[in-house]
């Protein structure tokens, strides 16, 4: 099989990014292979279910804890053969209106068959540090 083309990788990049966005893992399971790899924090989550799951388990926690979230990702140009850079964003509000904004960058190989194969998650710098010093602020305990 032949590698996708440019097209294509941003094409599916831009599909599962943003059904992430929307937490509608209905629709991004259609768009990461059931072999899929995920790399995250020296963690290996291998397969589209215990991926999805993952990103659902993460969701659900984030719109117990906070009152207002907003999520919004880039394909970052230019793509690289097989793979896109995506950062996303959140943005995160606790009442009494304490907002953050909190950015991370995975990177999306996408197979032949036209759905991602591996993500590697990238922790930016600074960001995961900010991320803590909001949660003490607003007195958010983060699950193990």
């Amino acid at each position: 099989m032949t590698p996708p083309d440019r097209e294509t990788v941003t094409r599916v990049a831009t599909a599962l990014s943003q059904a992430l966005d929307r937490n509608d893992f209905v629709d991004a399971a259609m768009w990461i292979a059931t072999d899929c790899v995920y790399d995250v924090r020296g963690d290996e989550i291998v397969g589209s279910a215990a991926i999805l799951a993952s990103y659902a388990g993460t969701a659900t926690w984030v719109e117990k804890v906070f009152d207002e979230v907003r999520y919004e990702s880039v394909v970052e140009e230019p793509v690289e053969g097989d793979t896109a850079r995506v950062l996303y964003t959140d943005y995160l509000m606790k009442v009494p209106g304490l907002w953050h904004r909190h950015r991370c960058r995975q990177h999306l190989t996408v197979g032949a068959e036209g759905r991602v194969v591996k993500i590697v998650h990238e922790d930016l710098p600074g960001e995961n540090e900010s991320l803590e010093r909001y949660f003490e602020a607003c007195g958010i305990v983060r699950p193990e």
